[in-house]
């Protein structure tokens, strides 16, 4: 009898799909389709997107708004779903339009719509609005729905370059609206905000894990570069202690990860590096820290990616300080080994001396550099090369601190036995508040 009344339930409200997990309880997304297509074509990358922010959602079949009333109602009567709060109505093409009506008549968080039907009237729903839509759109052209918006008492409006109709079109390089989406779901949300892709070369996402804590803000911010010899690991991986420090230090900090050797070379690395800095200065507001005290923090092959890209000139991506752990300082060590040579040639393809020496911070100590903290342990066989960095550096007059780890090896996954090597890591802490 309990399956046959909810089967009949169903029949008068309308059939929806619904991701709505146990444990505690969510927000809800209701998603309506457009004018073709049903619950489950061209909202697919949308319902995607609520599930990473953290987000339940309700994809939903309909003839007409009444339909959708009962929907939802239905959704949110007796506590049948793990939801909790008003909902967020996100609908695309003519659903867009219909989720402005539905939200006029009250109970809803916010609208976001998506290539938005903008033919007739479009009336200020009385909530937050945000509406992405191509600038290519000949379905629905842009201007009307724009206009529109800029009327409205709280409306954000995005334009998606060479879009055309329908988001299920937009290719990679037109996806930022999935960052912009994940952070008005978010909205205020501290913690850490997992898989954020700060930049798509070629089409291949590359995210970021953003940590940003309680407080009002705005936070000095930290960029983490993982080591790896250029060619392994990633965000997590490698730089778990420090990412625990920084957890409680107050400070924000984006852990990022790199396309990685031998499927792109060391200045392509250098590149996403100088990506992510500006990402972050760029969205400064959305994740509450100070685009004016962004520092950079790299290990072992991090460090050189960080000590090169500040050693560069970098419109846009400036940085107020970095703290480089073991890094690699000066290519043209690793020259006399064979195995150190297929090494470079993993790196950079076809070299030469003079390419190994513009890959080199050494070669690069230049006033315009940020004040450098570098932590080196005295059993890593990199200590000789961060010992004639220090030296170049203090010949330079560039502002600096070199801190000694008696007997550390390489890696700070190996210094957890040990709380005197651990402790560096809080005094980075306390040197980057400084800087």
């Amino acid at each position: 009898m309990r399956v046959g009344s909810l089967v009949l339930l169903t029949a008068l409200v309308g059939r929806f799909d619904a991701f709505a997990p146990a444990g505690k309880a969510r927000h809800a997304a209701i998603v309506i389709h457009g004018s073709s297509g049903d619950r489950r074509t061209h909202v697919n990358q949308v319902l995607e997107v609520a599930a990473k922010a953290g987000w339940a959602w309700f994809s939903v079949d309909y003839r007409n708004i009444s339909d959708l009333r009962a929907t939802i109602g239905f959704i949110e009567s007796r506590g049948r779903f793990n939801i909790t709060g008003k909902p967020v109505l996100i609908g695309e093409d003519s659903g867009a339009k219909v989720a402005l009506e539905l939200a006029r008549g009250g109970g809803f968080r916010s609208v976001v719509g998506f290539g938005t039907d903008g033919k007739g009237a479009l009336k200020d729903p009385g909530v937050p609005v945000l509406l992405f839509h191509g600038d290519a759109d000949d379905e629905y052209p842009m201007e009307p729905v724009r206009a529109a918006c800029a009327g409205w008492a709280h409306c954000t409006f995005e334009p998606v370059r060479q879009g055309i109709h329908n988001l299920e079109n937009w290719h990679p390089d037109q996806w930022a609206w999935k960052e912009d989406l994940t952070a008005w779901l978010r909205e205020d949300e501290r913690g850490l905000w997992p898989d954020i892709v700060y930049a798509r070369p070629g089409g291949r996402d590359l995210a970021m894990d953003a940590y940003v804590p309680p407080g009002k803000g705005p936070f000095p911010a930290v960029i983490v570069v993982h080591g790896g010899g250029w060619e392994a690991g990633d965000k997590q991986t490698y730089i778990s202690p420090l990412l625990d420090v920084l957890k409680r230090s107050g400070l924000a900090y984006f852990s990022i990860d790199y396309r990685l050797t031998p499927y792109v070379t060391n200045r392509e690395q250098l590149e996403d590096v100088r990506s992510a800095i500006r990402y972050v200065r760029t969205h400064a507001e959305r994740f509450h820290v100070d685009g004016k005290r962004i520092s950079l923090a790299g290990e072992s092959a991090g460090g050189q990616l960080v000590t090169q890209v500040v050693s560069l000139p970098c419109a846009g991506c400036e940085v107020a300080a970095v703290v480089s752990l073991y890094g690699v300082y000066d290519f043209t060590q690793f020259t006399k080994q064979a195995e150190d040579r297929r090494m470079l040639d993993r790196i950079f393809g076809k070299w030469t001396t003079q390419d190994l020496k513009e890959a080199s911070p050494i070669e690069h100590i230049g006033k315009g550099l940020p004040p450098l903290l570098l932590i080196q342990g005295t059993q890593d066989e990199l200590y000789p090369g961060t010992l004639a960095y220090e030296r170049a550096l203090t010949a330079a007059g560039i502002e600096h601190e070199l801190v000694v780890l008696d007997g550390a090896p390489h890696g700070m996954e190996n210094w957890v036995s040990r709380p005197d090597w651990l402790k560096s890591l809080d005094r980075a802490m306390e040197w980057l508040r400084r800087h």
